[in-house]
């Protein structure tokens, strides 16, 4: 019995046989299009093929960089998340929902859990190794970064201690490969900061690995309006 495929394996077969068929019709009246040769034709159709054999026999993780209060239930934008979310579970047909986030909160994501789709928090738990700088901006008072409190600075934040980051995002790697051994598709929401670096970890620990980010400016400013011509 087939396969039944499903997901990014299904889009790939699908193009497979819309390009199979492209060729067989040419064969069959005997020209070439004029944008392709015959000989592109098969090579795209070998590439196709290359990528869904890559796409059956390796777990595919999904991940998604965002802001991190966009999580939140409650979020005046968490239902953009949520959109977002759901579009990739269901166009590669994850069956397991990760996130990094705090343990015992509710999220966006993990209300998304149900039936088949299974929801773990992979994120780090509050000990010394994986504490980080506040979240406050430079020039809050309570910033604990290299430099301190620096009230006349400009508004940013400061990532690290790099050292620090780094623990985290290894004992994430550590906590994905775990809940991806029942698993062949998974989708993983992540802070925008550990976008690149968390999946080239994936892709290196031998994971099929798809990158996107979100975060939310265009509905921020939508938002903002519309809550001002309320006023």
């Amino acid at each position: 019995m087939d396969r039944l495929l499903t997901g990014r394996a299904a889009l790939l077969q699908k193009q497979i046989d819309e390009l199979n068929q492209r060729i067989e019709e040419l064969a069959g009246i005997g020209i070439t299009s004029a944008a392709d040769t015959p000989e592109e034709d098969q090579q795209r159709l070998a590439e196709f093929r290359l990528e869904l054999e890559m796409e059956l026999k390796t777990k595919r993780v999904v991940v998604l960089g965002t802001g991190h209060e966009y999580q939140m239930l409650g979020h005046k934008l968490g239902q953009h998340l949520r959109q977002r979310l759901s579009f990739l579970i269901e166009r590669f047909a994850a069956t397991k929902i990760m996130e990094e986030w705090t343990e015992g909160e509710p999220s966006v994501a993990s209300e998304l859990a149900k039936g088949p789709l299974k929801y773990k928090n992979v994120g780090t738990p509050q000990e010394a190794a994986f504490e980080t700088y506040h979240c406050h901006p430079v020039n809050h008072p309570s910033h604990d970064g290299v430099l301190g409190t620096c009230e006349d600075a400009p508004s940013m934040s400061e990532h690290g201690p790099l050292d620090k980051q780094e623990n985290r995002e290894r004992r994430m790697l550590q906590n994905i490969q775990h809940e991806m051994e029942s698993h062949n598709v998974g989708l993983f929401a992540v802070g925008l900061v550990h976008l690149h670096s968390m999946s080239m970890k994936l892709k290196e620990a031998g994971f099929n690995v798809a990158a996107y980010s979100w975060v939310g400016l265009d509905e921020l400013i939508w938002a903002d309006r519309a809550s001002t011509s309320r006023l």
